[in-house]
Order: structure tokens, then sequence, then C-alpha cells
């Protein structure tokens, strides 16, 4: 109970204060009112950057820039240093000083700083970001303005936008990478014909109609109201024939622009076209939005995306204990091996609104690990040549999912989805071990797998799942009956087995997720357990600290629930990423009686409780070339009760490992 209340301490004390930061500060404000005469004469102090297309490079730890609203027939944008809603690149750590001023006739304005999740919704929340408040239009010659000072907490890529209702939506924000450096793939803010909408606020448009004609926004009967940057005057209904003219519809949607037809390049999981990529795992789970992709992207014209990416170490494992390790012969403990995972999604849109997404993973561990599996001390779980592995990880199938998903975007925060795989992964337990990026660079199955994560791989799924925003329920109908040890072959698919997961992302930062699951008939290699109940629960962290760090951890709490009684599990893994170099490690503890562990006669009886604690470190002698080629090592502790003595010849063992690591660069580099 100890090493628990210890596991839990420490990844609490790793996430200290992560929910307190904002990615900007507002140090000072000041409103001001200028001459519109005297704005030329303001930007010519600004900080000047290198202009390259729609990025801006500022260099030095202060910064001056000088924002103005942009002209009348271009009035939903910003114009910095003559550049369009620029992309502001900045070093990290910048503190800013900014001059905002309003040079609208008409509407009210302001600028925010800060992480919007998703699309623009029409009425952004400003609640994470720093900025001026909203700017009356002008008076005469007179301009509304305001000079703030923010400092940058945090490296990264985010937002600047206007908050006023609609605005945002209609194209009125920019990108601000902070530390990092602005990818091919990064989205702007197309230009749009605003049209005065009922939707925005009742005071933002200041001036008065015309006699005799309407107010802006005002509907006759039975005229359709016009949506922030949708000009409905122009748009041909969907269902005609003809198509879409430049300016006619702006709406993106699965990263599509439909007006032009150009990918917008706002990635959308593969699973959820209402969630982002960076959000996907495994399966349909959710892994934190700041976690680095390592993948190969290709964007293509009408919207569709194919991603590509996988892990595979070359390595040599020495894993010692007294205990015969053999498995049907198979006894070595010091190995050559090479554990492999390649994965590819597609997805293509469907109409306005849907998209269709196409998944599969495989391995190459039944040509390299062969059935036997890799050496790993207290590992447990599936059958080889008809005997129970013990004190190995088993080879993962060739292929280990192939799978279709179909989603649809209800509203700017909510969308559904469907997932049916053979095989696929249901909507239990954590993200699967080789997709966390807190694993990246640890080569070894976790010994707590069949506790947490093991039904990654599942002979018929039918999932479905509705997210709302950061929040996602989802439930899975499926084969709870754990791969046989043909790897090649396709079990039969059944259906005889379900699962609810309920996953929150409250900010870029973390993931957390709880699923419980009831599996029929689990074990192959115990026919006599009929039912096994799983509960899990977990916490991801990802902290991207700069663009060359990068700090991500997972905790993950599993319990088996069978008529024998209950087992848990508990892990804690941490992976460092600065420059070329990774520091990783991973803490076990996890209960297991002598059937799972394979004693012989005499044993002991009930659980045991079985440790594993292992460090490495893992330098990139490739990196950002396409491909990331990195040589580390690990050394493992593991330990049990001595009650097990008999069985290990003592209580403490150690093992090591030297490997090789391949991986795709991380994307944008």
């Amino acid at each position: 109970m100890k090493r628990i209340i210890f596991m839990v301490a420490l990844a609490a004390l790793f996430s200290i204060n992560a929910f307190a930061h904002q990615a900007f500060t507002l140090v000072s404000s000041q409103k001001k009112t200028v001459k519109e005469s005297e704005v030329a004469a303001l930007e010519k102090q600004q900080t000047a950057g290198i202009k390259d297309k729609s990025n801006l490079t500022l260099a030095g730890s202060d910064i001056r820039l000088v924002g103005v609203t942009g002209p009348e027939d271009d009035m939903l944008s910003y114009r910095i240093q003559g550049v369009r809603n620029p992309n502001l690149v900045v070093p990290a750590g910048a503190k800013l000083t900014i001059l905002f001023v309003n040079v609208d006739a008409d509407m009210r304005h302001d600028i925010r700083f800060g992480h919007v999740m998703g699309e623009f919704p029409i009425a952004p929340d400003i609640a994470e970001t720093a900025g001026t408040e909203k700017l009356t239009a002008k008076a005469a010659e007179t301009l509304q303005a305001e000079e703030i000072v923010i400092k940058a907490n945090e490296n990264g890529a985010y937002k600047y936008f206007c908050s006023v209702r609609g605005h945002a939506k209609g194209g009125m924000w920019g990108n601000i990478l902070v530390g990092v450096k602005p990818g091919d793939d990064l989205r702007s803010a197309p230009k749009v014909q605003h049209v005065h909408s009922a939707d925005e606020e009742n005071d933002d448009h200041q001036h008065p109609a015309p006699a005799g004609e309407k107010p802006p926004g005002e509907k006759k009967p039975g005229e359709m109201g016009n949506m922030p940057g949708m000009d409905h005057q122009n748009h041909q209904a969907s269902t005609g024939s003809s198509p879409s003219k430049p300016g006619d519809m702006s709406v993106n949607m699965a990263g599509m622009n439909h007006s032009t037809g150009e990918v917008s390049m706002e990635m959308r999981s593969t699973v959820n076209v209402g969630d982002p990529m960076s959000r996907e795992g495994s399966g349909t789970s959710w892994v934190p939005d700041s976690s680095p992709m390592n993948a190969w992207m290709k964007m293509y014209g009408d919207g569709s995306m194919l991603m590509v990416h996988g892990v595979g170490f070359l390595r040599y494992t020495s894993m010692g204990s007294s205990r015969d390790a053999s498995v049907a012969g198979k006894g070595s403990r010091n190995r050559f091996d090479a554990p492999t995972m390649f994965m590819a999604m597609y997805s293509k849109p469907i109409g306005g609104k849907g998209q269709l997404g196409l998944r599969t993973m495989f391995s190459l561990d039944p040509i390299i690990e062969r059935g036997y599996g890799y050496p790993l001390l207290y590992q447990s779980g599936e059958l080889f040549h008809g005997e129970q592995l013990h004190d190995r990880q088993h080879p993962h199938d060739f292929i280990s999912e192939l799978a279709a998903t179909y989603s649809y975007k209800l509203s700017e925060k909510s969308s559904f989805y469907v997932y049916a795989g053979l095989p696929g992964e249901p909507a239990l337990g954590p993200v699967m071990y080789l997709h966390r990026p807190s694993g990246a660079n640890n080569p070894n199955a976790p010994i707590g797998h069949h506790w947490q994560d093991a039904s990654h791989i599942t002979f018929g799924v039918l999932t479905a799942g509705y997210s709302y925003e950061k929040v996602k329920f989802e439930v899975s109908a499926f084969n709870g009956t754990e791969p046989d040890e043909n790897r090649w072959a396709f079990d039969r698919p059944k259906i005889d087995s379900f699962s609810g997961r309920l996953s929150f992302n409250p900010t870029k930062e973390w993931a957390f997720q709880v699923s419980y699951g009831y599996l029929k008939s689990p074990e192959r290699s115990e026919p006599e357990l009929k039912v096994l109940r799983r509960t899990t629960a977990s916490a991801m962290y990802n902290k991207q600290l700069s663009e060359n760090k990068n700090w991500s951890n997972t905790f993950v709490w599993g319990q088996n629930h069978s008529d024998e009684g209950r087992s848990n599990s508990f892990l804690f893994e941490s992976n460092y990423e600065f420059y070329k170099n990774s520091i990783f490690g991973r803490a076990e503890q996890v209960q297991k009686n002598a059937h799972e562990l394979v004693l012989p006669a005499p044993h002991p009886e009930g659980n045991q409780w079985v440790q594993a604690y292992s460090i490495g470190y893992l330098r990139d002698i490739v990196k950002d070339k396409g491909i990331d080629v990195g040589v580390g090592g690990m050394l493992t502790a593991n330990f049990n009760p001595s009650a097990l003595t008999p069985f290990y010849g003592g209580t403490s063992h150690g093992g090591w490992q030297l490997f090789m690591r391949f991986r795709p660069s991380k994307h944008g580099h």
C-alpha cells in the first residue's frame, strides 16, 4: 500500500500547478484615442519583422507592434505591418507591447491572445486569453485604441482573434507562434464578405439604417438569416447543380474550404470529424491536445488526408531471474529482437458535415518475436503451443486493427461517430501503451497490460460515441475473448461483451478517462473463467515546454474482477524529450496470482504484488529528417514478495537492454 501511495503522490507531484497556466499574461493596459492621421506615424515605431508570405517573424525579448482593423472591403481582419492576419512568430518568453487601433467605421472590435479549441465558435471563450477590451467604432477623425503589454508564458501555437460575436467565426483571427516555427500545414483565416447578421451582438454595429431600409440583420418574412461568414445572397442551395463561386461560402468542414476547394489544414481526427487530429490516440481513445505527432501526412485537394506513423526497435535484452522461463523449449532470457508497430489512417469528407475514416495497424511481431514473444519478467497472458505464457510478452497479431468510421458534426461543439473493426479496439481502458507519448521511447509492454489496455486487439468491435467540446461518451459491443496464438489469421468475430468509457480533456495538456467492461470468456488459458469485469481510470498530461522540449506523463489504474476476487494494477510513466535527448521511465505495481504467473504446485494462494521499475535514456543521431533514429538503453529493477522466492530465486532481479529506435519525425519538421 505504501508503494501505491508513493506512485500516486509521484504522479501528482509531476503534474502540480498544471491547471494554473495561461499561454499569455496581461501585464498592463491603457486606453487611448488616436487621430486617423497619426496611425501611419505610430506604425513606424514598431519592431520590424521579417515578412515571408503570411509569416511575420520577430526577434528580441521586447517586441512592439501596432495592429489595426481591416479596410471596408475586408473588415473582419487585422493588419500588422501591412500583412493581413499575419502568422506572428515570436521568441520564447517574449514580452509584446501591442497598440490596437479600431479604424472600423461601424463595429466594435478587440484583439485577444490565447488558445481556442477546434473551429472558432460564434462567440469564442476568452476565459484563458489576454487582450484588449471591445473598442467602439471611430467617431469622425477620432479612433479608439488600447495599448496592452502581454507576456508569453509557454511555447506553442496559439491564436489571436476578435471575441465580438461572429467576428472570429467570419475570419477575424490569426496565429501566434511562441518559440515554434510555422509548419506548411498552418491554416490562415480566409477573406470573406461580411454580411451583418442577427447572430451578432446588437450593439456591435452602431450605424443607423438609412431611411426606408431594413436595419442590418433584419429579415423579411420567410427570408433566411445570414450566418457569420456566409453570404446567402450569393450562395446557391446545396441541392442545386451549379458549383459554388469564390466567396459564396467559407464554412470549413473536415479540413476543407468549400468556397474555393482549398484544403484548410485544420486537421480533424480520422475517427470523429468533431475532434482535432492531435487528440487522436489508439482506437477511439483521446490523448492530450498538446501531444506531439510523429507522423507522415499528406493532404489532398478534396479535403482527404492520409497519415502514416509507427515505431520500431532493434534491440538486445537481458532479463535476470533464476526462474526457468522456457515455453515449449524457448527459454532464453538474453535475446536480440525488434518489436514494431505501424499504422495508417485515411479520412475523406462526406457531404458538408460528415466524414469517412479508415484505419489499419499491423506489426512484424509474428516474424520477429515468433509465437513465444520476448523476455519480460512477471508478464503474463495468452498461449503458445497450447501452453500458458509467463515472464514473456506475447507477440501482437500481424493485422492489429482494420476499422472504418463514420462521423457527423451536429454543431460547432457536438458530433457523433460509429466505429467498426475486425480487428479493432473497444472503448475500454486508456490509450494503448504503444500510442502514449509518455511511453514513446520505452520498448517494453507494461506488466499490467492485461489489467489496463489488452483489449486493443479484438476480433469484432462496434462502437458508438458522442462528443461535446471537451467531453466524450462512448459504448462498445465486442468480442471479449483474447486473440488466439495464430498471429497471422483473423479470429472468428463475435459480439458477446460490452463496455463504456467517459473521456474528458479539460485543457490542451490533460486527458482523463474512466471505463468499465464486461468481458465474456476472456482468457483462452482459463476456460473456466466465464466472466471478467474490468474497470480502469487514467490521467495523461503533456506539456510542450518549447519547440524542442516536451514532457509527457501517464497514470493508469486498472482492476480485474472475477469470481476469484479482485486484483489491481498501477502504472506511472514519464517521457521528457529535450532537443535530441530523451529521459523516460515507468513504475508499475500489479497483483497477480499463481495461475497468472504459471507457478507450479505447491504455490502461495491469493494475489501477490509484483513490481517493475525502469529508467532509460535515448539520443537521436538522426532527427527531423523525415525519420528520427535514436540510440538508447534502459535499466529495469523487478521485485516480488518473499513468498515467490522459491520460484524466482530471490526478491529482486535486474535487467537491461540496448536498442535503436526508428520513427517518423515530428509533423511540421
